[in-house]
């Protein structure tokens, strides 16, 4: 036979039984097959040179010969898991018992036998079945090394010190060889799952950027003739105002007041797409003073919510600092705020912020009209509205829990709304400069 071939044949008998396609656990009892059947074949070859009894050698030739059978079996109909079983039941925990019995018993190679077939047994199977029956095989092991320290005449010793050592040596160097190649495969999947990862997360992280970019510009794009017709709208409704009598049709005015408003509530969908946005790019957080940033957030409200003749209370406590990112908390806090005065008219607005353990917990609540029972346990969801454009509380959601909190509801219809979100607090356990 010519080297050619026997690469070939060599290769196609890696591809066989170790090609990557195959299964972990399937190469694993690929090598334990191969493994089993050199191991006992060499062990029956040592009995013999070394004079051990018949029992000793004709039980590793039987392993072998089992060995290879279940080698043949698994890769000719690809039962696998019968084979495990199969494997477990038959060589470790029927033929390795006799193999103690008749081949010096602890004092020989079997104690690594037994290390090899528990450790195997672990990465067959799966779960429960793994465990129990690594356990079983455990107290079988301990058992009859138990017995052959109880009753040492059971024990079938070896003749002498030479035998002993050749019996521990092929034992060591076998269980060795066949645990080294299980690591080695082990740790070879590993490395490429990791590179086939870390590929991955590089195509995910380009069309993620991608698609952020392209939402960023479309938004963009889109405010500018938004701004525009909101512009030209008010400006009619002016010239309108201005003519007075001049104009008796109240409908046309009601008809810009309309466009005007759902302009309007475009352009907030438009922002609530930037601030996606924005959520997908920009993971930059720091230590975020959050009383300073609340109290900059209803200052810049308190015009607003008066316009509508609300008055806005607010209780911060001092101090109250978190890990995060101080512009999407700020858009949380305007998203609460501008609710509120949304659904509220000649009331009150309250900002309540404080610290609740290692919690920054913060509350906007008003005495609006409230929220209906159907309609409250799904708030949160996207596109879901009281007549806003369904992005404001789902965005605040996705927020505070992009930064490891919390954030809950409670309303009554006719007796306003309470929205509460909490933060865990900011001790010092990240880095990153205060803000």
């Amino acid at each position: 036979m010519t080297g050619e071939n026997m690469k070939n044949r060599l290769t196609q008998f890696i591809s066989i039984y170790f090609g990557p396609a195959l299964d972990f656990r399937v190469r694993l009892f690929n090598v334990l097959a191969m493994g089993g059947t050199v191991i006992s074949l060499a062990m029956a070859l040592v009995g013999i040179a070394a004079g051990a009894g018949l029992g000793n050698i004709a039980v590793n030739f039987i392993s072998a010969a089992l060995s290879y059978a279940l080698l043949c079996y698994s890769q000719r109909t690809g039962r696998y898991q019968l084979c495990y079983l199969i494997t477990i039941a038959a060589i470790f925990l029927c033929l390795f018992p006799v193999m103690f019995f008749t081949a010096g018993g602890y004092h020989s190679g079997m104690p690594s036998f037994f290390v090899f077939a528990v450790a195997f047994t672990i990465l067959m199977l799966e779960g429960k079945k793994a465990i129990v029956m690594s356990l079983i095989e455990m107290t079988l092991y301990l058992a009859i090394c138990l017995i052959a320290f109880h009753y040492p005449q059971m024990v079938k010793g070896w003749d002498s010190e030479g035998d002993l050592l050749m019996d521990i040596i092929v034992g060591f160097v076998s269980v060795s060889a066949v645990l080294g190649t299980m690591l080695y495969l082990h740790f070879r999947l590993y490395n490429e799952q990791q590179k086939k990862l870390d590929e991955q997360n590089h195509i995910l992280e380009r069309t993620s950027r991608a698609k952020t970019e392209f939402l960023s510009n479309t938004s963009h794009e889109m405010r500018t003739p938004l701004t525009v017709i909101s512009v030209n709208i008010q400006t009619v409704a002016e010239i309108l105002e201005d003519m007075g009598e001049a104009v008796q049709d109240g409908e046309a005015m009601e008809l810009l007041q309309n466009a005007q408003q759902e302009i309007m509530r475009l352009a907030r969908m438009v922002g609530g797409t930037l601030t996606l946005a924005a959520m997908s790019e920009n993971t930059d957080k720091q230590a975020v003073n959050l009383s300073t940033l609340l109290r900059s957030s209803t200052e810049m409200f308190s015009l607003h919510l008066q316009k509508r003749g609300n008055i806005l209370n607010t209780d911060i406590a001092g101090g109250l600092n978190v890990f995060g990112n101080a512009d999407l908390l700020a858009q949380v806090a305007a998203n609460l705020l501008q609710n509120a005065g949304a659904h509220t008219q000649q009331g009150d607005v309250t900002l309540k912020a404080e610290k609740s353990g290692h919690e920054v917990r913060v509350t906007v609540t008003d005495t609006g009209a409230g929220i209906s029972a159907e309609l409250l346990p799904r708030v949160f969801e996207r596109g879901v509205s009281t007549g806003g454009t369904g992005f404001g509380l789902y965005l605040c959601k996705t927020v505070v829990e992009s930064h490891g909190g919390r954030i809950w509801i409670e309303s009554t219809p006719g007796n306003g709304t309470a929205v509460t979100f909490a933060l865990p607090t900011y001790e010092g356990q990240f880095g990153g400069e205060r803000v």
